[in-house]
């Protein structure tokens, strides 16, 4: 039974992702970590965003931005798996902390532009991805995932939200493929990790497929105006899953 209650979640969380450019990440987590425990969560993760990456790469083929998407290359990788690596050696918590605050203060980033039409690219250029490809792919191989912590910076390039769904995706398949054969090397991933990583993916792949019908109905604005709120919502969650390290780092300082 908990099974359906998993695939049910994750179908309704891919859904959801479609709509505000992404950030399943963060929303499957809590679900994984509730019915197979936390131990399992990155790499079964992993495998489940690789397989929704592939189908909304699949969707979204000629919207991709390629030009981005070369510069995303090589840091991606690299990136990924200097963080697996490191996976089971740095302590999290702070890291998780501060991605929060960052995606909290999304909200004063962008103001509600007067047109719904794709806004001009401003000062931030395709080769400016290569740095942050390589912090976020690294956070995320670490962590496990960081949400939708690029997607300020897909929006100030001025992407629509077909080509950020795009090129955020075919990104994520280089990511996650490139932390699934770094797990595997370091003997993370076993076969009962597979099995609900799959489990995951296939689950994912029809939340994508209703996520995309409903895609064509909303308007740029209100695609702008989700991602924002929902990389909001999304450091809100960290800044309350991390409350316990919040308070006793808070308790150390005034002591």
């Amino acid at each position: 039974m908990y099974l359906i209650f998993l695939i049910i979640g994750v179908i309704i969380t891919f859904i959801l992702s479609v709509l505000s450019g992404g950030g399943a990440s963060l929303l499957v987590m809590p679900i994984i970590a509730a019915f197979i425990g936390v131990q399992g969560v990155a790499p079964i993760m992993t495998i489940g965003i690789a397989c929704s990456s592939v189908s909304k790469t699949f969707f979204f083929w000629k919207d991709i931005d390629w030009h981005l998407f070369k510069w995303l290359f090589p840091s991606t990788v690299i990136g990924s798996v200097l963080g697996a690596r490191l996976l089971a050696e740095v302590p999290t918590d702070l890291l998780q902390v501060i991605i929060g605050l960052f995606l909290v203060s999304t909200v004063v980033q962008f103001k509600a532009p007067g047109k719904t039409e794709v806004e001009q690219k401003s000062s931030i250029k395709a080769w400016h991805f290569a740095p942050m490809g390589l912090v976020v792919s690294f956070l995320s191989g670490l962590i496990g995932g960081v949400g939708p912590l690029m997607n300020s910076a897909y929006l100030k390039y001025g992407m629509s939200k077909e080509a950020l769904l795009g090129t955020r995706s075919a990104n994520a398949i280089l990511l996650h493929v490139t932390k699934i054969i770094s797990y595997a090397a370091l003997g993370l991933i076993n076969g009962e990790i597979v099995k609900y990583g799959l489990i995951v993916g296939a689950a994912s792949m029809v939340g994508v497929y209703f996520g995309r019908k409903l895609l064509g109905r909303i308007s740029e604005y209100m695609f702008r105006m989700i991602v924002v709120s929902s990389m909001v919502l999304s450091g809100i969650y960290m800044l309350i899953k991390n409350k316990a390290y919040i308070l006793s780092y808070l308790a150390d300082v005034s002591v």
